[in-house]
């Protein structure tokens, strides 16, 4: 029961149904159930075959149960695990007459031995009939049978394998109106899946709410097994303030739900409007009112509240073509006077949103009178006057009005006509228009009366008259402007009047003179010559035989504003920063001055501090009404004030300048080498305001000051940049300090010290592998030793150089004293080797007055030369090795054969030891013996050490 024990650990197991052919398991998958044949296997719910009890028994271990998606690909195991030879195997499809087809397998007599159809893939081996196969068709659903033909029998095993289709996911978005209502329906279709999809709703991971929300769906299935379910969620906008909904399905062929968001449209309040305006209709006055809803969505229903005796018209209609709804009522100008109109912005589901109210005008007319004669109730016309206007004028605030007029209660005489407000008397005028006249002026039942006399008087003969000759001249002096208007050779003299803006005061002063029966009027207008703004006055004569009466316009010329200008510029003069600063002032008499003031300032401006001011004043030279002055400031001293340029004139105005505090002086100093040259240098950079300072160099072991250095300074604005540099040999002032002194004229001291770093070159050491050179008397010299090889381009020689300098330089020498070449820590064999590159070499490792030098033995060796060495040490140290030998089985059989006298041993010993005398050093043969061994094992010793340095050689 191990297998089971292992199949409960995977799968949940919900409901067992067993009988003699088949153990079928509710709870698989998603909650499909799959059948399994008796003593085949279990399926897991991940899918993966779990180990059956006889799968070794039978010798095939397959998946019974497979899932395949329409138009992608899976796999069908079956492998063999018996221990048979496999002639031939085959994947077989059972068809619905029970005819197996062969769709692929494993023929041990063909000589491509493996094959395949349609959508299968070819098998892997005889033993492993694992294929892939492209799920195709839908009638691809069916058993497949694993057989294997051995020669020892045919075994089999069957699985069947499922087709499912994924849905194709479609949305759509439609709106409607019902009954006044704006609906939206969000349609979602899963189609053509095999199993019938599920869709669900969902609005910011929840369900709609079905207060608001409702949902409608379907399902059709289709001929080829396959099924398709249609989904519609409808709902009112102006209850929806969501923007977006989605639609949720679930397959088996998905690995998780589908989400499609859909974009519907929320409610949206609308910009309403109440606009009123007069209008005429069929003769008649009538006020329009409109109310205008814009951009709501759904657009709104728009409804009235009306005065009591007015009444409703139709309604416009909401276009749905159009953002905007309007609706307008028609009220009698007459009939609702001051009562409210209200215009109420709705929907059907939603209580009152806006209300807009707009009350109907109240009329009324004051009075009727006469323009320019309002106690004049008795008009004077002389006899045979011809057009003769009576002008008349309503107060009050009626759009219109209609006035009409009758003499002593009866018709107007046919000389006598209303027109407009004006009574046109055509003429000429007789004496049947005396009497009294009354007049009204109406507006519906808005009324006002006018009692009018007209007294008719005889003419009478008056003497000759001629009108004036009329000029007007404008002239100026000092701070007024003259205006005279004149009218000259009149007869009777003229009447001359002004007429005066409201805001301008003015003396006037008139005389006639008369000369020969004609009369000359001259009136003077006295004004300020300065205006602030444009004025015009008007001269009006009125004389008997001018029409009308005559008027002459002038424009009175304003002032030229007063344009003050304050300029400032920087001036350096003996190392000292001055501000200059420039105040001019145009349009300016001469006589206005020009003053300075100060703020924030220790001290004032003025003629005294010659060292620290300068000024100037005068007139501007192509402009006779300007004047200027110059201040010259010292920027030092002035830091931080504000100076202020004060004109004096009918008024007073003022600009100001404001001079910025200064900041200290940064000192920058730094010490290095000089490009391209043999000298370091100490560089002091000076940065300040104001002044130009002095720069002295101090050196530590001296302890003095040297003289001032002159520089060239470079000047920004009151900004002063200062570089001193002072050259000097690194081995003079290595490990010392340099000090820049930096000293103004106002005592200010700055003081920047470095110190010059101390370098070394310890040595110099070859890092390729050397052996020692040997003096003539056997000790090691200082020269390193080094073999290249014949006729092998680009070797090299590689250094390491100790030391702290930052850089250095290496270079080689040969014995005749030419330069090899160097390339940064290495010399370089560019060529080939030959014997011609063997020799001493002597490299230095410099910077500056720092070096270390070292010496190289370059030899040469070839291929021949290493080969018959090699043989030579092999042959030499092959005889050695058989001279020892024989030379000890001789002694070995000498001493057995012969009593060990004394005497004779040592004779043997020495005769052996002329044979065998070497030119090695005396100091050998008193080597100490180790402890307990005898002469003879000092004499080996001497031997061996003998051999092995012929053999060296």
């Amino acid at each position: 029961m191990d297998y089971l024990k292992r199949y409960k650990q995977k799968v949940k197991l919900k409901t067992f149904e067993v009988d003699s052919s088949v153990l079928h398991i509710s709870g698989g998958r998603h909650g499909q159930g799959f059948p399994l044949r008796s003593g085949e296997g279990f399926m897991a719910e991940n899918g993966e075959a779990l180990a059956r009890p006889d799968s070794d028994r039978r010798g095939i271990v397959l998946e019974q149960n497979v899932i395949g998606v329409l138009g992608e690909e899976v796999y069908l195991r079956c492998i063999y695990t018996g221990k048979g030879m496999i002639f031939f195997a085959s994947w077989n499809r059972v068809n619905s007459t029970s005819k197996s087809i062969k769709m692929a397998g494993y023929n041990s007599f063909s000589p491509n031995k493996t094959f395949s159809k349609e959508s299968f893939s070819t098998p892997a081996s005889g033993t492993n009939l694992t294929v892939k196969v492209g799920i195709v068709r839908l009638d691809m659903e069916g058993q497949y049978t694993c057989g294997f033909n051995t020669d020892e029998d045919e075994v089999k095993e069957s699985l069947f394998l499922t087709v499912i289709a994924r849905p194709k996911v479609t949305t759509h978005v439609e709106e409607d109106i019902v009954n006044g209502t704006h609906y939206q329906t969000v349609s979602c279709s899963a189609i053509n899946a095999k199993p019938v999809a599920h869709i669900s709703w969902e609005i910011r991971g929840v369900p709609p709410n079905p207060d608001i929300f409702s949902i409608h769906s379907s399902t059709l299935m289709h001929p080829n097994g396959t099924g398709s379910v249609f989904s519609e969620l409808r709902f009112p906008i102006l209850l929806n303030n969501e923007s977006r909904v989605s639609c949720v399905v679930q397959h088996p062929a998905l690995t998780q739900p589908g989400v499609t968001d859909i974009m519907v449209q929320t409610f949206v309040s609308p910009t309403v409007t109440m606009e009123m305006e007069l209008k005429q209709k069929e003769g008649k006055d009538f006020h329009l009112v409109l109310c205008t809803a814009t951009g709501g969505r759904p657009q709104p229903d728009i409804s009235w509240i009306l005065p009591t005796s007015a009444r409703a018209q139709p309604s416009l209609k909401p276009d749905m073509g159009s953002e905007s709804v309007a609706s307008s009522q028609w009220f009698p100008s007459d009939l609702h006077e001051g009562e409210n109109v209200t215009c109420i912005f709705g929907y059907p589901l939603l209580p009152v949103l806006h209300t807009r109210t707009v009350t109907l005008p109240t009329y009324y007319i004051g009075s009727l009178q006469l323009k320019k004669r309002k106690a004049i109730d008795l008009l004077r016309l002389e006899e045979g006057d011809i057009d003769v206007f009576i002008s008349m004028e309503v107060t009050g605030n009626v759009p219109s009005y209609e006035i009409n007029c009758t003499k002593e209660g009866g018709p107007m005489p046919n000389e006598v006509n209303v027109t407009g407000s004006d009574i046109l008397i055509k003429g000429p005028v007789g004496f049947n228009l005396s009497g009294q006249y009354q007049c009204q002026a109406s507006y519906y039942r808005h009324t006002a009366f006018l009692q009018l006399g007209i007294e008719v008087n005889p003419r009478v003969p008056l003497p000759a008259s001629f009108p004036p000759n009329i000029s007007v001249n404008l002239r100026k002096e000092d701070a007024n402007v003259y205006v005279e208007c004149l009218a000259s050779d009149a007869s009777p003299a003229a009447n001359v009047t002004w007429v005066l803006p409201q805001d301008l005061n003015g003396g006037i002063q008139s005389n006639i003179s008369s000369s020969n029966g004609s009369h000359t009027v001259q009136s003077i207008l006295a004004l300020p010559a300065c205006l602030p703004r444009e004025m015009t006055v008007e001269c009006v004569v009125e004389h008997l035989d001018l029409a009308d009466p005559e008027r002459r316009q002038i424009v009175l010329p304003t002032c030229v504003p007063v344009n003050v200008t304050l300029q400032n510029s920087t001036v350096w003069e003996n190392g000292i920063a001055y501000t200059q600063v420039n105040c001019s002032a145009d349009s300016m008499p001469p006589s206005s001055t020009i003053a300075w003031h100060t703020e924030n300032c220790r001290s004032g401006i003025n003629a005294s501090e010659t060292s620290d001011v300068a000024r100037q004043s005068g007139t501007l030279q192509d402009n006779d009404v300007g004047v200027w002055s110059t201040a010259r400031l010292s920027v030092r001293a002035y830091a931080g004030c504000t100076v202020i340029c004060v004109l004096e004139h009918h008024e007073r105005e003022q600009k100001s300048i404001h001079f910025p505090s200064l900041g200290p002086p940064s000192v920058h100093m730094k010490v290095g080498p000089l490009r391209d040259s043999e000298f370091w240098a100490a560089v002091c950079e000076y940065r300040g305001d104001g002044l130009v300072p002095s720069i002295y160099w101090v050196i530590s072991d001296r302890n003095t000051t040297t003289t001032p250095v002159s520089v060239q300074p470079a000047f920004e604005g009151v900004t002063v940049l200062v570089s001193s540099t002072y050259e000097f040999e690194l081995s003079r002032h290595e490990g010392k300090n340099v000090t820049c002194l930096i000293r103004t004229a106002y005592g200010i001291e700055e003081r920047r010290t470095v110190k010059v770093p101390r370098y070394f070159i310890s040595s110099i050491v070859v890092l390729n592998q050397t052996s020692p050179l040997r003096g003539n008397h056997g000790q090691h010299t200082a020269v390193n030793r080094i073999a290249l090889q014949e006729a092998l381009p680009h070797q090299k020689i590689v250094f390491r150089v100790s030391g702290n300098t930052p850089t250095f330089n290496i270079r080689c020498f040969r014995v005749d004293g030419s330069a090899a070449h160097t390339v940064s820590l290495a010399l370089v064999f560019a060529e080939p080797v030959s014997e011609q590159d063997a020799g001493l070499y002597t490299c230095h490792a410099s910077w500056y007055h720092h070096k270390a030098t070292v010496f190289v033995q370059v030899d040469v060796t070839s291929k021949e030369s290493q080969t018959m060495t090699f043989i030579l040490i092999c042959f030499t140290s092959a005889t050695a090795i058989t001279l020892f030998l024989f030379i000890t089985l001789c002694m070995l059989c000498k001493r057995s054969g012969e009593s060990p006298s004394p005497n004779k041993g040592r004779k043997q010993r020495e005769s052996l030891a002329g044979l065998m005398q070497t030119p090695c050093s005396p100091e050998l043969g008193k080597a100490t013996l180790p402890v307990g061994k005898g002469p003879e094992y000092a004499e080996l010793v001497r031997y061996s050490i003998v051999i092995d340095e012929k053999s060296t050689v």
